[in-house]
């Protein structure tokens, strides 16, 4: 593997999203590539989970300017606070890139369900209806 590019000779668009804290996650894709129509889908399924944890992007190389480390499409690269870590040409295996995600970030959880809220309108109406105010107390003499 060749020396990554260090991340001061990076065009700035780039330098920008590198500064975060998480995993950063560039997927590099070509419209006209029938590679990348294929793994984009895969990808995406893959790295879905992991989106809470990571800050994943797909980006179209006719449509950005050129990134140093990337020579062809599908590429990825995994960055970890502005350094690269790792650099995948095509995308392999389903379970490959989905080892590849969990290196770096270990297991995932499924974010919980939403909850049913404890309460509907029919208990709030009734609450407010019976709810005792400052008026019905004085007519009810509760003081």
């Amino acid at each position: 593997m060749t020396k990554p590019t260090r991340y001061s000779a990076l065009p700035p668009t780039y330098r920008k999203v590198l500064k975060a804290r998480r995993l950063v996650v560039l997927y590099f894709f070509n419209e006209h590539c029938g590679a990348c129509v294929f793994s984009g889908p895969v990808f995406l399924e893959i790295a879905k989970p992991f989106r809470p944890w990571m800050d994943i992007f797909m980006l179209d190389t006719a449509q950005l300017c050129r990134h140093p480390d990337v020579t062809g499409t599908p590429t990825v690269l995994f960055y970890k606070e502005g350094v690269l870590v790792k650099k995948l040409k095509g995308i392999g295996t389903d379970e490959s890139l989905l080892q590849d995600f969990t290196q770096f970030l270990g297991k995932t959880r499924y974010p919980a369900p939403p909850r049913k809220p404890a309460h509907d309108l029919s208990w709030l109406r009734h609450t407010l209806r019976t709810l005792c105010t400052v008026p019905r107390a004085k007519r009810w003499n509760f003081s």
